[in-house]
């Protein structure tokens, strides 16, 4: 995904000693060796606050979801299109539907990242998309923040009540490990 910037968000070629501040602690806190990440920030009180990279910490985090890519794949938040590599490669996904709420993450990712034609972009709201009529999923992974008056378990809770019915199996950043 080549740098960039578009409204509050940002793409950055890092290295463990250069990028956003934020950047670099991400870095001495899970303790990154590689040379180079892709990192998406997003702009807050003025300051990049990296919100996505492609480091091992952040692949181990969509170990759930890399365990279980097949049939048809939600994913709330495309991010930098990490996840699509592992997707690609997977003979036994028939779709992925991803829901992606900010056209400026649209704008930086979406015509650089790995895909095919079994990938939709939808550009809404996770939390207030209106599914299409005999919407249904063999997986989901909801990879989005929660709202700041709520707990992680609420939102859990959440977005089971909202997509349980319509998905067989569903995890997300942040939620219990199985």
């Amino acid at each position: 995904i080549p740098e960039g910037e578009s409204g509050d968000f940002s793409i950055h070629h890092c290295t463990t000693t250069t990028g956003p501040p934020s950047w670099l602690n991400y870095v001495e806190y899970k303790g990154l060796t590689d040379d180079s990440y892709t990192v998406l920030c997003q702009k807050f009180g003025g300051a990049w606050l990296n919100i996505m990279q492609d480091s091992e910490a952040e692949h181990t985090e969509h170990d759930w979801l890399t365990s279980r890519m097949s049939g048809d794949v939600l994913l709330a938040g495309l991010g930098i299109g990490m996840i699509h590599i592992p997707l690609l490669a997977s003979s036994a996904v028939t779709s992925v539907t991803i829901v992606e709420k900010n056209q400026d993450v649209i704008d930086l990712v979406w015509a650089n990242c790995a895909k095919d034609d079994r990938f939709t972009l939808i550009h809404a709201d996770i939390n207030t998309w209106t599914l299409p009529e005999g919407s249904n999923w063999d997986v989901a992974w909801f990879d989005t923040w929660l709202t700041f008056d709520e707990s992680n378990s609420d939102y859990i809770a959440r977005m089971n009540d909202r997509y349980g019915s319509y998905v067989s199996e569903m995890n997300g950043w942040e939620w219990p490990s199985e």
